[in-house]
């Protein structure tokens, strides 16, 4: 007995010394912001994501067929964020009425597609899944034979059929299949199967849209899921001869383009505005609950809780205006940004919301903080990724406990894993980045998203807790930039000038892996890479300090801190250009090269003297519909295949001042972060003369 206790001693004494080793080591405190830690409380006691899932599954518990007195007298969802936001003590808010984008919008009335042989039996029903019939769709009571033509967009898939009168399905989305079977070979209609995640889930029906022009004829097209598809297509290659019957009612019908904007009003700098958007509207007929009534409802919660904690006496009257916009996407941005030219020139800086409310492990998903690009750089980054740090630090497993649990009643208990990603277009933050209004700007999503335009985008997706630490960022960042006075610039100054030297450090392992990693025979042109990385990233990280000067204003003891950070920024630039220049001559000698001086070649120099500058067409928010139509033309499209992932950004370099050829370099840097080819001077040189030619630019010479 003796012995078996000592040993249970020796063991309980082993159990309790490895539980102090463990807390010695991998023990944490909660680490100081650029807010009080107390408010940071105070807002996360206060944000609620329940109550903002509750708004979500009002708004879109289901996936609906809008009814067509809708289009016309105005939509449901206006009038019931009106109605919140007042209920939240936030009274300067209203409907506002855009202008149209088209005479009249497509609007399904019915739809129904049977199998009619070898069994009958209903496949889709616009009453029971919205996303069945594509946008575009014309009306149609059609029995036909069905034909399987692969992906259908390549002449290959209709090699050897005859699908001239007869229903295609097509692997994928049938948008892409409309011209070469409908148009060309005659089919009289359409039946696509895909998502966006159909290996997640292969019952998810994805959204379609057929949209032709004029000239078009008129078609059908259904949405089924993965599982329907995968099953006709193997009917058809069994042999059997399978007919439906398609019953398509459809119209086009005037219609409004309507959005909502709050603000409140800031108690000593009203006119200089921090604005949040979340679009309403993915499109009128289709609505997700994720993408983005999830933003939208975020944007009310955080609109409730800065009014409420100003009111509590919690935080002090925010110093600075707050606007949210709920519009929208995209289109209503630049609309709203038309109208009201004198609003947009407030704005300081935006926060965008778009597919915020998704359960990360349940999506597989990762909140991402995108930020502005560089040809925009901006203390917004540093600032909002210093509570999106803190966020992700607090909310981690420590011994069973996190640090500060951030979690809703009804939520999940999920870690917030975070990744804060390079810039990337596809919402309304691009409106602001873009180089005619240049906002600085940031987007918060999900992603990757596992029911991503589909009917599977609902409520169920969401989770409360995520919403919470969404509206805790969204908040906490408002009471940063909104309230900031001269300590809190102070902290913001010293925050972005930290972050600012680690990037630059990162700037330096990518420009000598460049080197390092590149073939003999590119060694030379790496080290000029490598040479152009490091300089643009002296460039953009001056300008991301330099943007602070927003809050520093006549501040002259801010104003000589600022310019001893910005000294110890340039004070890096001489040793990390030789430490890049002795890792060349390195390998030079490693290869047997001789090293070489970098000069410019003939190209680079003719092409230092061009300089792009905007036209009317390119000044203000740029119309995006219009350009990308223009653009759509057959022969830029080799050339934008090659640019495509920084199109925008060669775009945003241009202003009046750099060269097609220091544009290029610009872009080039950024490319390396983008794992993406770095653009070539001549490519660059033939997507502006693609822009001069449709008006958006003309030339000057040096």
């Amino acid at each position: 007995m003796e012995a078996l206790m000592k040993k249970n001693l020796s063991l309980l004494f082993l159990s309790l010394l490895a539980a102090a080793v463990l807390s010695a080591q991998f023990g944490r405190t909660v680490q100081p912001t650029l807010v009080p830690h107390q408010i940071l409380l105070d807002i996360i006691n206060e944000a609620s994501g329940d109550m903002a899932l509750q708004n979500e599954i009002l708004i879109a518990g289901v996936n609906r067929n809008r009814p067509p007195e809708e289009y016309a007298n105005g939509y449901f969802e206006p009038p019931f964020l009106i109605e919140k936001l007042r209920e939240y003590g936030i009274t300067d808010a209203r409907i506002i009425d855009l202008p149209t984008r088209t005479p009249k919008t497509w609007d399904a009335i019915s739809a129904e597609l049977w199998i009619v042989k070898p069994t009958l039996r209903k496949i889709a029903d616009l009453d029971e899944v919205p996303a069945c019939l594509s946008s575009g769709s014309s009306d149609a009571d059609v029995t036909a034979e069905l034909v399987y033509v692969g992906p259908g967009y390549q002449e290959k898939y209709y090699e050897g059929k005859d699908v001239k009168g007869k229903i295609v399905l097509v692997n994928g989305y049938p948008g892409g299949a409309r011209s070469l079977a409908v148009d060309k070979n005659g089919a009289v209609g359409l039946i696509g199967y895909g998502s966006s995640h159909p290996e997640f889930d292969p019952d998810q029906v994805g959204w379609g849209g057929i949209r032709g022009e004029e000239k078009d004829k008129p078609t059908f097209a259904f949405m089924v899921s993965t599982r329907q598809g995968d099953e006709l297509r193997d009917l058809l290659e069994r042999g059997t001869k399978v007919e439906v019957r398609a019953v398509v009612k459809a119209q086009m019908v005037p219609y409004k383009e309507q959005m909502v904007e709050a603000l409140i009003k800031g108690s000593e700098l009203p006119d200089e505005e921090l604005v949040f958007t979340a679009h309403l509207y993915e499109g009128y007929a289709k609505q997700g609950a994720n993408d983005d009534i999830s933003g939208c409802v975020a944007l009310l919660e955080t609109a409730r809780v800065l009014n409420k904690l100003v009111a509590d006496g919690k935080i002090p009257p925010l110093r600075r205006s707050v606007r949210f916009l709920f519009i929208p996407e995209i289109s209503g941005t630049i609309a709203y940004l038309k109208m009201h030219p004198e609003v947009g020139k407030k704005f300081f800086a935006n926060i965008n919301e778009d597919m915020v409310g998704e359960a990360l492990a349940k999506n597989r998903s990762y909140f991402c903080l995108v930020q502005t690009p560089w040809s925009l750089p901006s203390y917004l980054n540093d600032v909002i990724r210093c509570f999106v740090d803190w966020t992700e630090e607090t909310q981690r497993y420590d011994g069973g406990a996190t640090l500060l649990p951030i979690w809703s009643p009804t939520g999940t208990r999920d870690p917030f894993t975070a990744v804060i990603d390079t810039h990337s277009g596809g919402s309304d933050h691009i409106v602001f980045v873009d180089g005619g209004v240049r906002v600085p700007a940031v987007m918060f999503i999900c992603w990757p998203d596992m029911w991503y335009h589909s009917s599977g985008d609902t409520p169920d997706k969401s989770d409360s807790t995520q919403l919470k630490r969404v509206v805790f960022l969204s908040a906490a960042s408002a009471v940063c930039l909104a309230g900031a006075g001269p300590a809190e610039a102070e902290k913001i100054i010293a925050e972005v000038a930290g972050r600012s030297l680690a990037r630059l450090g990162q700037d330096r392992v990518r420009a000598e892996r460049r080197l390092r990693d590149a073939a003999t025979a590119d060694v030379h042109g790496a080290f000029k890479e490598a040479q152009n990385i490091l300089s643009q990233g002296f460039v953009r990280e001056a300008e991301t300090l330099g943007s602070t000067r927003f809050f520093i204003k006549a501040d002259k003891r801010l104003g000589g801190l600022l310019q001893t950070h910005l000294m110890a920024v340039e004070a890096c630039r001489l040793p990390f250009a030789k430490a890049l220049e002795e890792a060349y001559r390195a390998r030079c000698q490693k290869d047997g090269l001789k090293p070489r001086r970098v000069v410019l070649s003939a190209e680079e120099a003719r092409l230092s003297k061009v300089v792009p500058v905007r036209t009317e067409k390119m000044t203000g928010p740029l119309d995006l519909m219009a350009y990308y139509t223009a653009i759509q033309d057959a022969a830029v499209r080799p050339i934008f295949a090659k640019i495509g992932a920084i199109e925008g950004e060669i775009r945003n370099f241009i202003d009046g001042r750099r060269s097609i050829r220091q544009v290029r370099d610009a872009v080039a840097a950024e490319a390396a972060f983008m794992n993406v080819p770095l653009p070539t001077l001549e490519d660059v040189e033939n997507f502006v003369k693609i822009l001069e030619k449709f008006g958006y630019v003309k030339f000057a010479e040096r």
